[in-house]
């Protein structure tokens, strides 16, 4: 069928990790779709110079879908992390660690048990939603429902996550611990206790063999018509589909689905910037900064640039560099939605799929709901279920 035929099976809406993961899954079982897309890869946002992503920065080595579309670059080491905090000082590693050796390992015992809940979830939403999987699991659920200062408190590991966890959260979330759920947390800092890398995005890999499939434009409405829905789309006119997969950024979504409360936004500036640092930034290669400071994180490149996230969109450079060039600008507004404990639904009608990070923001899970959405689609069929398990 051609791409640009009026009639399709599936409709996906969204090129990001979630809509190509669906789309991947559909053509691995011969399964025919049209993908509509502003752009390709979404959130994954290479700068101009192919060196960094300006958008999702890392995967971790139980990225076992993800990864299998990556090649991986320098692996982020603990010991290389400067961290603030509120007194104005840096700490470099796991130092925060060493000085609370009963909270340390406390802390550690939590976040084994929520990564062994948290992979046996991943592996059960494959073939049922999230929000059916997280209240399946009276751990996951109470996490999910539990503010994060509250875990904290109940687990005294007050010093860890003000040293530790708070500089993380607002490094990689862009957000105060305070504002998070357990669950969102402790998703977060799961690299503390899993390997982390950077990685290069293979587009070629993923899109593979559905390259025809895609259409660039952006839909602006979807309205259900008997047993099917009428996509129209900016430029390209309305299209009909059995099933549609709604894979764009959450606001967007809730625009053309009409979904109500969803969780906060987060906002960042991320700079590729040219220069030299100060000290003590020059001395780590990832400085992480401390609660309501409004530089978010610094990340040295190989080959000498430098990425600097902060919420200001005019930052105060000359307090960190003594040189310096911005190369390239990137405004995430917003960058994703992690405040509150909102927790949507996959199913958002017959044949209609809401899949993304809107409840578990990170690349592997975000991937996993596109595949979630597939499986239904392609129904229960051995080939399907095949398809889609993969062992780490």
């Amino acid at each position: 069928m051609s791409p640009l035929a009026r009639q399709h099976e599936t409709v996906i809406i969204g090129g990001g990790i979630a809509g190509l993961a669906c789309a991947r899954q559909l053509h691995d079982n011969g399964r025919p779709f049209l993908l509509i897309t502003e752009d390709v890869g979404g959130r994954i946002h290479t700068s101009a110079d192919g060196t960094v992503n300006l958008g999702a920065y890392y995967v971790t080595s139980d990225y076992h879908h993800v990864n299998r579309f990556v090649d991986r670059g320098r692996r982020i080491r603990w010991r290389r992390v400067l961290r603030g905090d509120q007194d104005g000082s840096f700490t470099r590693g796991n130092m925060p660690l060493l000085l609370h050796p009963l909270q340390a390992i406390r802390f550690l015992r939590l976040m084994r048990e929520f990564r062994h809940h948290h992979e046996t979830f991943k592996q059960d939403c494959l073939l049922i939603s999230q929000d059916q999987a997280i209240r399946a699991d009276p751990l996951l659920w109470g996490l999910y429902e539990e503010e994060a200062p509250e875990f904290i408190h109940r687990h005294r590991i007050e010093d860890i996550a003000r040293s530790y966890l708070a500089p993380g959260a607002q490094g990689t979330a862009f957000t105060s611990v305070d504002r998070l759920t357990a669950f969102t947390l402790l998703v977060g800092v799961l690299p503390t206790i899993t390997p982390a890398f950077e990685y290069t995005f293979r587009f070629d890999l993923l899109m593979s063999g559905f390259e025809e499939a895609v259409v660039l434009d952006s839909v602006t409405d979807i309205t259900p018509n008997a047993d099917r829905y009428s996509i129209r789309t900016r430029n390209q006119g309305s299209f009909s589909a059995t099933n549609v997969v709604v894979a764009t950024p959450i606001d967007v979504s809730a625009r053309l689905l009409d979904l109500g409360l969803l969780k906060g936004p987060n906002y960042a500036h991320t700079f590729l910037i040219r220069g030299n640092l100060r000290r003590p930034w020059a001395q780590a290669t990832y400085s992480l900064f401390p609660e309501g400071d409004p530089t978010l994180g610094i990340a040295r490149q190989n080959g000498g640039s430098i990425l600097f996230c902060s919420v200001s969109e005019d930052p105060d450079f000359g307090h960190y560099f003594s040189t310096w060039e911005v190369v390239e600008h990137q405004h995430w507004n917003p960058a994703f939605h992690l405040e509150g404990d909102i927790l949507l639904e996959c199913e958002q009608g017959p044949g209609l799929y809401l899949v993304g990070d809107h409840n578990v923001c990170n690349l592997e899970d975000s991937y996993v709901t596109g595949v979630y959405a597939a499986n239904h689609i392609l129904g229960d069929s051995g080939a399907a279920k095949r398809g889609t398990r993969h062992d780490a």
